[in-house]
């Protein structure tokens, strides 16, 4: 009883509580999203005097959490026999986002904590606003996603304010080129795998669906277009957040 119990909460064959994109499961994710981006940012001043051992067990609590999330991903699948190299890589932006974070903590490379602050919005953002599960709550890739989406979003921002750190223009270059590089390298990853990595074949059609104008530009530009944008938006508010070392 148990055993099929955990089959169907990691392999979800019987969908009883669909997920319905911009429904009530949807909106109160977003909103709670945003509650804990409010609340964090409330309360930067006292994060940002933490004391230094205090900052240091916070993000590894944080990268052990992600650790954990991605390894549960992966032993299940592969105990169920459901690992799908077409999408279960960790080739997606949100993934790499989640993994680069548990690399940069396990080295303790605070240098490179100013990506964590943009990657860990780049690959959620679009996902949070374009959730795309099967079921929820009874699932595992519904807590898979939250966690290494809507919790990776508030666990940015809050190693910013831990580890706030100014931003130039030199870290948006770097990050732009190494997107476009990974980028560049999984169209062809892609093209010769027949899988949809970064979305470099194809805006998966529920997001066409939704916004039909879409299907009119091609699909880097609509990849590169919603990266400037983030990114900007982000750089502005980590810039307008300096006064913070200056306390």
């Amino acid at each position: 009883m148990i055993s099929m119990m955990l089959k169907e909460f990691f392999v979800d064959e019987n969908i009883t509580i669909p997920f319905k994109l911009f429904g009530k499961t949807h909106w109160f994710l977003m909103i709670l999203v945003l509650v804990g981006l409010i609340l964090v940012y409330i309360k930067r001043k006292r994060i940002y005097l933490f004391p230094k051992t205090c900052k240091r067990k916070i993000v590894v609590i944080f990268a052990i959490i992600l650790l954990l999330n991605m390894l549960t991903l992966y032993i299940s699948s592969l105990c169920y026999q459901t690992f799908d190299y077409k999408t279960m890589l960790p080739f997606h932006l949100c993934y790499l986002a989640n993994y680069f974070y548990i690399l940069a903590v396990i080295l303790n490379k605070e240098k490179w904590y100013p990506y964590i602050y943009f990657l860990s919005f780049l690959g959620p953002i679009p996902a949070i606003l374009f959730f795309d599960v099967p079921s929820v709550f009874e699932s595992f890739n519904f807590y898979l996603y939250v966690i290494s989406h809507h919790l990776l979003v508030i666990m940015g921002l809050f190693t910013f304010y831990l580890y706030p750190k100014k931003v130039n223009f030199k870290y948006l270059i770097k990050l732009f080129m190494i997107l476009n590089v990974i980028y560049f390298l999984m169209k062809i990853f892609n093209v010769y795998f027949d899988t949809n990595y970064f979305f470099s074949e194809e805006i998966p059609p529920f997001i066409i669906e939704l916004l039909p104008f879409l299907k009119y530009f091609p699909v880097v530009i609509i990849l590169e277009g919603m990266e400037i944008i983030i990114i900007a938006v982000l750089y502005l508010f980590f810039k307008s957040q300096d006064g913070l070392l200056k306390s």
